[in-house]
C-alpha cells in the first residue's frame, strides 16, 4: 500500500512540474523561436518583420493536442504536451485498473459470499477492500479531471503565445532602481530612506 501511494505522488509530482514547465515557457522566453523573416537593405542592414499569429486559428489548431504550438512555431513545446497526456494518461490507466480490481474483489465479498473465489476477497476483510476501493476510485476521478485541465491548458498556451506575436517591445523601454533619501523638511516631519523605480518608453 505504501508504494502504491509513492507512486501515485511521484507520477502526481511529474505531472505538476510538466503544469509548471508548459505555464512559465511564455513567449518572452521563448523569444528566439518567434516567426521572423529577415529582409536586407540596401546598405546590408537586416530588420526583422514578425508575423503575427491568429489566436481563432491557434485555439482550431489547438483540438488536435500539440497542434495549437505547432501553429505558433513552438516545436519544442509538443513534447511537453505529450509527455504530459502519457504520464496522466499512465496514472489514469492505473488507478481505473486497480480500481476495478478492488471492486470485483468488494461486490465478491459482500453480494456473494457463499460462492466468492476472489483472491483478495478472501484474504481481506469487506471494510479494508472497501477503503482501498474508494481510494483508487477517487484517484481515477482526479486523474480524468487532470487530464481534461491539461487538455485545456494547452489550448489556452496556444492562444496565448498567438496573442503575444501582436505585443511589440520597443527597444528603448527601461527600468531604473535608484535610492531615495529624504531630509526632514518642516517642524513635524521626519527622514525617511526608500527605493525609487522610474520607467522610460
Amino acid at each position: 500500500m505504501n508504494r502504491i501511494c509513492w507512486n501515485l505522488k511521484y507520477h502526481f509530482s511529474v505531472v505538476v512540474v510538466l503544469f509548471l514547465i508548459l505555464i512559465l515557457s511564455s513567449p518572452q522566453i521563448a523569444s528566439a523561436q518567434s516567426i521572423e523573416k529577415s529582409v536586407k537593405t540596401k546598405k546590408e542592414k537586416t530588420s526583422k518583420v514578425v508575423i503575427p499569429r491568429s489566436p481563432q486559428k491557434a485555439m482550431l489548431w489547438a483540438i488536435i493536442p500539440g497542434g495549437g504550438q505547432i501553429y505558433n512555431h513552438k516545436y519544442w513545446k509538443v513534447p511537453i504536451v505529450y509527455a504530459g497526456f502519457a504520464v496522466i494518461g499512465y496514472t489514469a490507466a492505473f488507478n481505473t485498473r486497480e480500481y476495478r480490481t478492488y471492486r470485483d474483489a468488494y461486490n465478491c465479498a459482500v453480494l456473494d459470499t457463499s460462492a466468492c473465489t476472489n483472491p483478495i476477497a478472501l484474504k481481506y476483510p469487506a471494510s479494508s477492500i472497501k477503503i482501498v476501493r474508494d481510494y483508487y476510485r477517487r484517484n481515477m476521478q482526479l486523474s480524468y479531471i487532470v487530464m481534461g485541465a491539461w487538455y485545456l491548458l494547452q489550448i489556452i498556451d496556444a492562444n496565448v503565445d498567438a496573442q503575444f506575436t501582436h505585443w511589440n517591445v520597443s527597444d528603448n523601454l527601461s527600468m531604473d532602481v535608484y535610492p531615495v533619501l529624504k531630509t526632514p523638511v518642516g517642524h513635524n516631519r521626519q527622514a525617511y530612506n526608500g527605493i525609487g523605480l522610474r520607467f522610460s518608453f
